[in-house]
């Protein structure tokens, strides 16, 4: 495989992951605290977006690391 593509899967899978952890743990974390007698409303943000992009990200970055490892 080009050495190009394995960058792009290596550095551009780990960013995508570092990215879409921080969004997900800003969204968990540092949103607004629900009132308590208030029912819950429905985010605006797609958390099953984020969550799938996080395992993409996840996975390329696994295959760029293995696929350019050295043989030995």
């Amino acid at each position: 495989m080009p050495n190009w593509l394995m960058l792009i899967l290596r550095w551009g899978g780990l960013a995508l992951t570092v990215v879409m952890a921080a969004t997900l743990i800003v969204l968990r974390y540092a949103g607004p605290a629900p009132e308590a007698d208030a029912t819950p409303e429905p985010t605006a943000a797609p958390l099953t977006l984020y969550w799938v992009l996080l395992v993409v990200g996840l996975i390329a970055a696994a295959v760029g690391f293995y696929v350019r490892r050295p043989k030995s």
